[in-house]
């Protein structure tokens, strides 16, 4: 998983003065206030510090940043045995066309159902019913509209 942020380090900054304590320097004070009257974080300097904590409490590898001209991006990595797709969760509740959707709209949630019917060989009424059978289930929801929303697989 991949997070980035618009802005930059401060000047003559780099990725080893982020992993170790510093001070810190918000690259737009006004909006870094206004977070802080809201609650919204409980002090400066400790975003990053929080972020290892949080890694090393779940036994996962030390995030990787990446510091570009324009943004600062943090990549999150997930041990393979950690990964749980959430097809792999229905499998029990769901046949096996049920499952062969689910897993192309896990690749894809902005598939429509002519796509559906086109990747599987299959009519667009098959698919029409067999996603209304997934959504009666709880498993398939929609989000937006029909042109322009995406599935939910919950």
């Amino acid at each position: 998983m991949y997070i980035a942020n618009c802005g930059r380090l401060p000047e003559n900054w780099t990725v080893e003065n982020l992993m170790r304590k510093h001070p810190s320097k918000p690259y737009n004070p006004n909006i870094a206030y206004v977070f802080y009257l809201a609650d919204f974080i409980e002090s400066w300097g400790r975003g990053i510090e929080k972020i290892l904590e949080a890694c090393e409490a779940d036994g996962l590898s030390v995030p990787e940043f990446t510091v570009n001209p324009g943004d600062v991006m943090i990549k999150f990595s997930a041990p393979e045995d950690k990964v749980v797709r959430k097809s792999e969760k229905v499998t029990e509740k769901v046949t096996e066309k049920e499952l062969n959707i689910l897993k192309l709209l896990e690749q894809d949630p902005g598939y429509t159902y002519s796509d559906l019917a086109d990747k599987l060989s299959v009519s667009r009424k098959t698919i029409s019913e067999k996603i209304k059978i997934l959504k009666n289930k709880g498993i398939l929801e929609r989000i937006g509209s029909d042109k322009k929303g995406y599935w939910k697989i919950n």
